[in-house]
């Protein structure tokens, strides 16, 4: 007998919402409108960067350019 874990297998959108995407954000078909099968959802949200991260990382680097600008 295999050992289980328990833990289930997550759908696309629920991994999503985990990552911080609306669930107005399409998952389901690329931008040429070919649907995505669920194991490609799951691939793309796993490189993805949550909006919350990409904010952050936008907001820092606009800082330190901003203060080297005005340094100069």
């Amino acid at each position: 007998m295999l050992f289980e874990s328990g833990a289930r297998p997550y759908p696309p959108r629920e991994l999503y919402r985990a990552q911080g995407f609306p669930d107005s954000y399409i998952i389901d078909h690329g931008a040429d409108g070919r649907v995505l099968p669920k194991s490609s959802q799951v691939r793309m949200c796993g490189n993805s960067v949550s909006p919350a991260m990409s904010h952050a990382l936008a907001r820092a680097n606009y800082t330190e350019r901003q203060a080297l600008m005005q340094a100069a």
